[in-house]
């Protein structure tokens, strides 16, 4: 029934036989050097931003070469409504939490792959490293209407070098404190009138006791292949096969007695990631299509105190068509989906079924014109395990004689329950599932200007969003047995977002600020703070030396103390940075750069040491 829905609401597209040629997408150049197309905006081909009718960022390949930071946790500090929360080594459980929405409400894309782990419902950025990335998109706001569950935050999209077709050879190699090196080689082979991308990456860190009680070091190791097959055309449609491989090894230290604090103990665990993505495009006279299948798999094994092994998998076929006069544009979207979940020991109960079907059409409509753009997206979810889902989106953009801009958006979201936390099931910390849940929702909206003058160019947005049917971990007295289930009070989340730009010459200054107020029930929510602020300069000092440095500023937060079962405030802190680049010729480079040269003492989450003061540097070679 599910396939019949579906293929109905697609034929009033497929309906002129003519073959014609296919739109520019994400396997496409012009998706990696323009900084003014999103991609994630819509489903099929490319946007530019000024007709994006929500706040959107963008960092482009200059702007990650010149902020020189290694994690993409830390990349995504440079933008609005942003903030990460990190367990200490760069290899530790990092979340990113997005205009105050949990780390599991924001969908995360790499190369269009939803990268989310089946069994906790959010991606764990911890490891991964920026060598591969050219390319970040944001989209702030609720985006279920077109992307489904996951999406109440926004929407990161992740662009990697496997999507290149220039030809090309690089390699880079890195060291420096606390033992840390890393090696990275890309090379984009022609074949035939394709291209087959092939990018490699290891890293090594001997890190720093996380625990901060003077014990052991605790390091990490990761390495990652990244292959992409793009551009493909067999007949009139064209092909682009992505395939990713990662493993990272991360010792930590845990709470063992679950006292509430951490102790040095010799835990470890084994995160390995594999993805692969096949499009199909074509186009059927004026109408383009889309064709995609995605698997992915996150297999996490830990050794420890509290020993498990994880495993969540998530296939997805989808099948998009879109027709766009200049004036109309229409999109027609059908998705079908299934995710799930094994662990080992098998602590789930007999008759659980820790796998979810989903069935999902969409649409989406655009119109442009003049400096007028009107939008609206409407999308149903069917799912198996709990209720379904209708989220919907309405936009509206104006663009002034003055060069400004004002836009407004309001919209829906959904996030469905995590497979854990309908299933799970672990005696050794006292863990319950709750077969129950319903999907927490959520209504938002924003208003925005954004202004150009000369080389200047900034950005104001006000939003407010409320979540119902939250889901949250609850702590049982006296055995403080856990369990999750939906609260009956709503969360608000509201702020005002700022980002800038200006040039000067050889200079580049860029800047975002966020003022966030998240409360559930009247009362103030963990690890969202306050105030989020970042600041970057770049200069080209000459033709053969580039300086950079930036500033990253987290603000008071909230989180709990698990040792007494209350909030503490966590203080503020801010992470300063600085690289210099020297071109030898034009194949061969040397860097130096610098992090938390304050050597801030900080914590993002109670308990957990931070890195303090490093330095490395670089060799890079370029053909």
């Amino acid at each position: 029934m599910k396939n019949l829905i579906i293929g109905t609401a697609l034929a009033a597209v497929i309906s002129t036989p003519a073959w014609a040629q296919v739109q520019a997408d994400a396997g496409d150049s012009v998706l990696f050097e323009s900084d003014v197309v999103i991609a994630s905006a819509t489903r099929i081909g490319v946007l530019d931003r000024n007709d994006v009718t929500v706040p959107a960022s963008i960092l482009t390949e200059a702007d990650i070469a010149a902020r020189g930071q290694q994690y993409v946790s830390d990349l995504l500090r440079a933008l609005p409504g942003i903030a990460v929360s990190q367990s200490g080594s760069g290899g530790g459980l990092t979340q990113i939490r997005v205009r105050g929405a949990e780390a599991n409400q924001v969908l995360i894309l790499i190369d269009g792959i939803e990268v989310a782990n089946p069994s906790t419902g959010e991606f764990d950025l911890s490891g991964l490293r920026a060598q591969d990335i050219i390319k970040i998109e944001v989209l702030r706001g609720e985006q279920s209407a077109l992307y489904g569950s996951d999406a109440i935050g926004g929407v990161i999209s992740i662009i990697t070098r496997a999507g290149e077709t220039a030809p090309q050879w690089r390699a880079s190699f890195e060291g420096g404190s606390r033992g840390t090196g890393q090696g990275q080689v890309n090379a984009v082979i022609p074949v035939g009138a394709a291209a087959l991308s092939v990018n490699g990456t290891l890293f090594t860190t001997e890190g720093y006791d996380v625990s901060g009680l003077g014990g052991e070091k605790d390091g990490s190791n990761s390495r990652a292949l990244n292959i992409g097959l793009n551009a493909v055309d067999i007949g009139p449609v064209r092909f682009d096969v992505k395939y990713e491989y990662s493993q990272l090894d991360t010792q930590f230290d845990s709470d063992s007695p679950f006292d509430g604090r951490l102790d040095d103990t010799n835990d470890e665990t084994e995160r390995t990631r594999r993805a692969v993505r096949l499009d199909a495009r074509f186009a059927t006279g004026a109408i383009n299509h889309k064709i995609s299948g995605s698997f992915n798999k996150t297999d996490t094994d830990t050794v420890g105190g509290f020993s498990t092994r994880s495993i969540g998998e998530r296939t997805n076929v989808s099948w998009v068509a879109g027709i766009d006069t200049g004036v109309h544009a229409l999109t027609v979207l059908g998705e079908l989906e299934r995710e799930t979940y094994t662990i080992e020991p098998n602590a789930i109960e007999a008759d659980a079924k820790p796998e979810n079907d989903m069935a999902a059409i969409a649409a989406d409509y655009r119109f442009t014109q003049g400096e007028v753009v009107l939008s609206a997206s409407a999308r149903h979810d069917i799912n198996d395990l709990f209720n379904d889902a209708t989220t919907w989106r309405l936009g509206a953009g104006y663009g002034f004689s003055w060069d400004g801009r004002v836009r407004a958006s309001v919209g829906t979201g959904v996030k469905n329950p995590s497979l854990i936390e309908l299933f799970g099931f672990y005696p050794g910390s006292n863990f319950t599932g709750n077969p129950d849940l319903k999907p927490e929702t959520s209504i938002g909206a924003s208003i925005g200007y954004e202004q150009t003058i000369g080389n200047f160019h900034g950005s104001v947005d006000v939003f407010y969003s409320e979540l119902e049917d939250e889901i949250v971990t609850q702590f049982l007295p006296p055995t403080y047995a856990q369990t999750v289930s939906n609260l009956d009070t709503r969360s608000t989340r509201q702020g005002v977002e700022l980002e800038a730009s200006y040039t000067i010459g050889n200079i580049a200054i860029n800047g975002a600020a966020t003022f966030l107020q998240s409360e559930q029930n009247d009362i103030e929510e963990i690890r969202r703070p306050d105030v989020t602020a970042s600041a970057s300069v770049s200069w080209n000092a000459t033709d053969a030396l580039q300086l950079s440095a930036q500033v990253d500023h987290t603000g008071s937060q909230l989180d709990t103390d698990f040792a007494t079962f209350s909030d503490v405030t966590l203080d503020a802190f801010t992470l300063v940075g600085a690289r210099a680049q020297y071109a030898i010729n034009d194949h061969v480079s040397v860097s130096l750069r610098g992090e938390n040269l304050l050597d801030e003492d900080y914590q993002e989450i109670v308990g957990f040491a931070s890195p303090g003061r490093g330095a490395y540097a670089g060799l890079s070679l370029d053909f």
